[in-house]
C-alpha cells in the first residue's frame, strides 16, 4: 500500500519540479518586458499626455490681462467657435495639410520606388538614400528662409522666367501666399513620406514582381495590385507624419506667408505673445482634436493594421 502511494506521489512532485523553472522563466520574462516598456510609457506620460492635459485644463480658465484666473468657463471655446476668422484659419490649416500630404505622396512614392526597386545594388541604394537626407543636415529655418530669394519678385525663379520670355512681369503668388507656403512645406516634409515608403518597398521580394509579370500583369496592374498594397503601411505612416507636422506648422507660414496667409499654429503663437493663454490653449486643443480626427481617418481608411 505504501509503495503504491509513494509511486503515485512521485510523478506529481516531478511535474511540479519541471513546471517551477518554466513559471519562474515566465515571471522573469514578464518583468523584463515591464521594465522595457516602463521608459517609453514614462516618456509618453511626461512629454505627451501630461502637457496635453495641462493645455486642455488651462483652456477652461478665465483669461485676464496678466494671464488667467483658475475659474471654469466655456468663454474661450465660444469665442473661437463664433469667430469667422478662426474657422477660416482652421479650414485653411487643414486644407494646406491635406494638399501637402497628397503632393508629398505623389512625389515621394516614385522617389522611394526608384531607390527601393530600380537601383539594383544595395550599397548604392542606401548611398542615394543618405544623399536624399542631405537637406536635413541643415536647420529647418535655413531651409525655409532659402525659399525667399528663390521665389520673391526679384528671386531666381521670377528672374529666370522673365529672361526666358515666359512672363513680362514678376509673379506675385510665388511668395507670400498659400501657394508658396504649400510648396515650401512639400519640400520640407517630403522626406518624411519617402522614408517609410522606401523601407516598406525594400521588403518586397523581386520574385513577387516576377511572378506577377509571368501571370500576364502589366506595369499598372502590378502597381495597383501589388506595390501599393505592400507599401500601404509605409504610405499611411508617411501620411501621418506629414499631416501632423503640417497641421502644427507656424514658422514656415510666418516666413513664407509674409502675413498674407495664416494657420492655427501661427494664431496660437499670437495668443501667447499677447498673454492670452486660455485662448491659446483652447485653440491648441481644437487643433489637437482636428489632428487626431485626421490621423484616425488615415488609419481607418488606410487600414494600416492589415499590412503590419
Amino acid at each position: 500500500m505504501s509503495s503504491s502511494s509513494s509511486a503515485s506521489v512521485e510523478p506529481i512532485e516531478a511535474v511540479a519540479a519541471r513546471s517551477e523553472p518554466a513559471s519562474r522563466g515566465r515571471t522573469s520574462g514578464g518583468g523584463a518586458w515591464a521594465a522595457l516598456l516602463a521608459f517609453p510609457a514614462a516618456w509618453l506620460l511626461v512629454f505627451l499626455i501630461i502637457p496635453v492635459l495641462v493645455v486642455v485644463v488651462v483652456s477652461f480658465f478665465v483669461p485676464t490681462l496678466s494671464g488667467f484666473v483658475r475659474e471654469f468657463t466655456l468663454e474661450n471655446y465660444q469665442l473661437l467657435a463664433g469667430s469667422p476668422a478662426f474657422i477660416s484659419t482652421l479650414g485653411n490649416t487643414v486644407l494646406n495639410a491635406l494638399i501637402t500630404t497628397v503632393i508629398t505622396f505623389l512625389l515621394g512614392f516614385w522617389v522611394a520606388y526608384y531607390l527601393a526597386l530600380v537601383v539594383p545594388d544595395l550599397r548604392r541604394r542606401f548611398s542615394l538614400f543618405i544623399i536624399a537626407l542631405a537637406p536635413f543636415f541643415t536647420s529647418f529655418l535655413i531651409r525655409a528662409i532659402a525659399w525667399i530669394p528663390m521665389m520673391g519678385r526679384e528671386g531666381l525663379l521670377n528672374t529666370a522666367l522673365i529672361d526666358l520670355g515666359l512672363i513680362s512681369q514678376p509673379l506675385d503668388f510665388l511668395l507670400f501666399s498659400d501657394f508658396a507656403v504649400r510648396v515650401a512645406m512639400v519640400q520640407l516634409y517630403l522626406l518624411f513620406m519617402v522614408s517609410p515608403i522606401f523601407f516598406s518597398l525594400s521588403t518586397v521580394e523581386p520574385a513577387i514582381l516576377e511572378a506577377a509579370r509571368d501571370s500576364g500583369a502589366g506595369w499598372w496592374a502590378i502597381l495597383w495590385e501589388v506595390l501599393l498594397p505592400l507599401a500601404r503601411p509605409g504610405i499611411v505612416i508617411g501620411a501621418v507624419f506629414v499631416f501632423v507636422l503640417s497641421m502644427g506648422e507656424f514658422a514656415t507660414v510666418r516666413l513664407i506667408g509674409g502675413g498674407k496667409t495664416s494657420s492655427v499654429g501661427l494664431g496660437i503663437q499670437n495668443f501667447v505673445t499677447y498673454i492670452q493663454f486660455p485662448q491659446a490653449a483652447a485653440a491648441a486643443s481644437i487643433l489637437v482634436l482636428a489632428t487626431v480626427i485626421g490621423v484616425a481617418i488615415l488609419f481607418r481608411y488606410g487600414r494600416v493594421a492589415e499590412g503590419l
